[in-house]
């Protein structure tokens, strides 16, 4: 077990096997593996491509219950895993970005590591603070950047009130979402200090300079962070081959999202559709899941946080209908606009409004609409529409599809289409509560007697009819030229 021993409010001793030393230099700190000088920019530089660091990790009520978080303490919230960081007056959630499933090694890693806060730091971890009650509180500096920083060098510009990192190139500027204010009181100042004077009373460690310097954590590759045995919940590490903060949660790594590379991640800066969202964020692009949209381009805080299919038929299709596992019985008869409202796989009678859907498809006639069937009579097949018709109230017998397709490239092509078909042919609707069920829902789509979908006739998704109706559980998907 490594024990760490503070002698002043400069040096650090490590008094082990020598696995580990912090040496200090120029009245830096460095902790590492292999006795490396420090980088002249940094105030504490981590050193390591087998471990990363923790820091303190909390509830969101924890977190909320910290008495007069200093500007730019930093903490790792678990109940939604994301960090936070305290601006001054909010508690500000960093937004993330999904990177990968995790595929790390499960084996336990060696048992080398400093702990504050705690006597046996996660194997993992080759800094572990830990601590309910207080944050780690990093580098903040009003002087500017250092003029030649290191390659994930972390710091807190408070003039600016928020977190900056430097990717080799450029200083990037993080995304946030505001979570909570900070709450009043006063806390008992105790934790380390690398720096002089008095540690702020909310922080289990302090990272001060009186200069420009900031955080090194480890370093590592893509390789290097993959290797590493059964990361623990929050492990951070700098990613060289990303050139971005990455961490560990719920068996997957993340990424802090930069306010560049955030499009349609984030309920204040939606894509018009997930077209639009593929064609303007490189993010995205293979990565299927919720991105917020705001098909008016109104802007503002109003988006639906909707499912984007980013891999098949090209990428950048839409959800826009989901009704539902069949014979549910959890049906809603409201076009959606919560905020946010998933419009995932396996969420019941889910459909945005009819204007939306419009909106999204732009020019009617060159999108395309797709209509996957899980429950269908050829298990899962798609078919594709190529239609100038819009979604409309009055479809059911007003605003007919009389042409489909099996292929999507048959689709954008206009080949082997079935045309005219009586059997085939379909109304493109919005739910409407106002029939003589009380809880009809149209037919957005007819083939052969059975609908996606209505809750009349022999459509039923619901109750006794809901018997062998292919449509129910059925999505549909909308991609613009």
């Amino acid at each position: 077990m490594i024990r760490l021993s503070f002698f002043n409010a400069k040096v650090f001793w490590i008094m082990s096997t020598g696995l580990i030393t912090l040496l200090n230099s120029n009245a830096q700190v460095t902790i590492n593996e292999d006795d490396a000088s420090g980088d002249a920019s940094a105030e504490l530089d981590i050193q390591s491509t087998t471990k990363g660091v923790i820091f303190p990790i909390m509830t969101s009520a924890q977190r909320d219950a910290l008495k007069s978080p200093a500007a730019g303490l930093l903490i790792f919230n678990r109940t939604g895993g994301y960090h936070n960081v305290y601006d001054g007056s909010n508690w500000q959630q960093i937004n993330r970005t999904l990177i990968t499933v995790a595929s790390n090694p499960g084996t336990a890693g060696t048992d080398v590591g400093v702990g504050v806060g705690i006597s046996d730091p996660d194997n993992s971890a080759i800094l572990h603070v830990n601590d309910t009650l207080k944050g780690f509180l990093l580098p903040r500096s009003s002087l500017g950047v250092p003029s030649t920083p290191a390659e994930g060098l972390i710091l807190y510009n408070s003039a600016a009130d928020e977190i900056i990192y430097y990717n080799g190139s450029d200083w990037n500027e993080l995304s946030y979402t505001v979570s909570s204010a900070g709450a009043g009181g006063v806390n008992i100042a105790s934790g380390i200090l690398i720096g002089t004077g008095t540690i702020e009373a909310s922080a289990k460690m302090e990272i001060r300079s009186n200069s420009a310097n900031g955080l090194l954590i480890p370093r590592m590759t893509d390789a290097e962070r993959d290797d590493i045995e059964s990361p623990a919940e929050g492990l951070t590490i700098y990613n060289t081959t990303d050139s971005a903060v990455q961490y560990y949660v719920a068996a997957s790594w993340y990424e802090w999202s930069s306010s560049i590379v955030t499009y349609g991640t984030l309920v204040t800066n939606p894509g018009q559709s997930c077209k639009d969202i593929y064609d303007n964020n490189p993010a995205s692009q293979g990565v299927d899941g919720n991105y917020f949209i705001d098909p008016d381009g109104a802007g503002g805080n109003v988006a639906y946080e909707c499912y984007c299919d980013m891999t098949r038929n090209g990428g950048g299709w839409t959800l826009v209908v989901n009704t539902g596992p069949k014979g549910s019985a959890t049906n809603t008869t409201t076009a959606v606009g919560a905020n946010p409202l998933e419009t995932t796989i396996g969420t019941a009678f889910e459909k945005l409004s009819d204007a939306d859907i419009n909106l999204i498809r732009g020019a009617y006639a060159t999108s395309i609409l797709w209509l996957e069937r899980p429950n269908g009579n050829a298990s899962g097949s798609p078919i594709f529409f190529k239609e100038n018709k819009v979604f409309d109230a009055d479809a059911p017998n007003g605003s007919q599809i009389r042409h489909y397709h099996t292929t999507y490239v048959d689709a954008v092509a206009g080949t082997n289409q079935y045309a005219n078909s009586s059997t085939y042919a379909s109304g493109l609707s919005t739910w409407n509560a106002t029939g003589s069920a009380g809880n009809d829902y149209f037919i957005i789509w007819d083939y052969n007697a059975e609908g996606l979908i209505s809750n009349v006739g022999n459509y039923q998704c619901q109750g006794a009819g809901a018997n062998n109706r292919s449509e129910c559980n059925a999505l549909l998907w909308v991609k613009q030229p």
